[in-house]
């Protein structure tokens, strides 16, 4: 009974091994469609066309639609942030007072305290709106209204009149917006020890105010007048970004721009932070570094352009990875009809790219396929590899291969697998020549008991 007993308890280990086992594949089963299951977009680079050269010294074109850079020139270099320090003060206010626009604020001499460089010069006891003072920032970017809209954002929420303190608002605020190396230092953009920033940043920056309602149609507006009232006297105030306006100079207007600023400083020449939108995509352009020639040419809003006919001409979208062509196959198992399901990429991949790629030989493709044959049962649409799209060699972003059909599973074959599966278990094996070997023990030492009895009745 002993060996019964012993023979019970190993044929009890071999199931809860067999079952652990059985366990830990399915869990890495999961685990391995749980990762496959994954995209994994990666940016990339689209190379810039050597030939095209700016004359200003630093230059950054951005695509938001695509959310990549198209050119750059010296990007990775700190700046100043010049006269782009205005469009952060504009973020400043609109997001304070986006729905105080017509409160009218009277010019005082704390208001006008610490105000230099470029000025519409407003006197005390003047009297504007802010809509009307941003507008005057935003088109063209006068020192004094910078000044007055800090200052009285300072003193409403309480901290005074330090402009100093309302910089580090605005390196703060920028720092959420996404400019990690931007450091203002005041509001007007001259020159001041330890302000800098990116071309990256400032990129950031027009991209977040320009998602503001209204923030771009005051840094287009071609001319604000304000007309006199009271003590208010009037002012014609005309932009200074040519690219919008023709007022001041007709050879530089641009269809399709949308606005921004202009300005500059000693230290950072002419310096132009401009938007354009064409086909419904939109375009930001940084250019710093400027001057104007002795013909009074101004190289910046020529290498705007440049940059803009080069975004709209020299780039489109390719289709490179189109939804449900069959790109390879997998084995299939357990089923009498058929032994393979055809597999398709489950999205179309689109790319923005130079006009002039090939994509025969630029783009390539890489197909993952973990496992050679898959169970059935099968559903439609299924996961069983990816498919990784590659542009000049390096990975842009992995797109699932699915499955075109659903295959059922046979359940005589299935249950005729795992018998054998189960058989072939080296747990099972060892099992079964213990089990013979307890066995064949048993038969002989039971022999040999029968035997000793059979010979003690003869004795008797």
């Amino acid at each position: 009974m002993k060996f019964k007993r012993y023979i019970c308890v190993l044929l009890i280990i071999l199931f809860v091994f067999s079952v652990a086992a059985s366990a830990e594949t399915a869990a890495d089963t999961a685990e391995t469609t749980e990762e496959n299951d994954k995209l994994i977009p990666t940016d990339y680079v689209i190379p810039q066309d050597e030939e095209m050269t700016l004359r200003s010294r630093y230059a950054m074109l951005y695509s938001e639609y695509d959310k990549r850079v198209l050119f750059s020139k010296r990007a990775d270099e700190l700046v100043e942030p010049a006269s782009t320090t205005k469009i952060m003060v504009g973020i400043m206010i609109f997001e304070k007072y986006g729905n105080q626009l017509d409160t009218q604020i009277t010019v005082t001499e704390k208001l006008l305290a610490d105000k230099e460089g470029l000025s519409i010069y407003l006197e005390p006891g003047e009297t504007l709106t802010i809509r009307q003072l941003l507008t005057v920032l935003l088109m063209h970017g006068a020192n004094d209204v910078s000044t007055i809209l800090a200052h009285y954002y300072m003193q409403d929420i309480s901290k005074g009149d330090d402009l100093l303190e309302f910089a580090e608002l605005m390196t703060k605020r920028a720092k959420e917006i996404g400019c990690e190396n931007t450091v203002f230092k005041n509001v007007s953009g001259l020159h001041a020890n330890g302000a800098k920033t990116l071309l990256s940043d400032i990129i950031k920056i027009a991209v977040h105010a320009s998602s503001i309602p209204g923030f771009l149609e005051m840094t287009s507006t071609p001319r604000l007048i304000i007309e006199e009232n009271g003590s208010t006297r009037r002012h014609i105030i005309l932009s200074r970004n040519h690219l919008v306006s023709s007022y001041q100079t007709p050879a530089y207007k641009t269809a399709g721009v949308t606005g921004m600023n202009f300005g500059g400083t000693e230290e950072m020449g002419e310096c132009l932070l401009a938007s354009a939108e064409y086909d419904g995509k939109k375009y930001f352009a940084i250019i710093m570094g400027g001057y104007t020639d002795p013909d009074g040419t101004q190289v910046v809003f020529n290498d705007a352009r440049k940059l803009f006919d080069y975004a709209r001409n020299g780039f489109k979208y390719f289709e490179v990875l189109k939804k449900g062509v069959i790109t390879t196959q997998v084995g299939v198992r357990f089923n009498n009809a058929t032994d393979v399901v055809t597999l398709v990429p489950s999205k179309t991949v689109s790319m923005y790219l130079p006009v002039g790629t090939d994509i025969k030989t630029d783009i390539t493709f890489r197909t993952v396929v973990p496992e050679e044959t898959i169970d059935a049962p099968v559903a439609q649409g299924m996961q069983a590899g990816e498919v990784i799209v590659l542009y000049l060699d390096n990975e842009v972003c992995r797109v699932p291969l699915v499955t075109t059909t659903s295959v059922s599973q046979s359940r005589m074959l299935y249950t005729l697998d795992q018998l054998e599966k189960f058989v072939k278990r080296p747990v099972v094996i060892a099992s079964f020549i213990s089990f013979f070997v307890l066995l064949f023990v048993f038969v002989i030492v039971k022999a040999v008991i029968d035997g000793q009895k059979k010979k003690r009745k003869r004795i008797r």
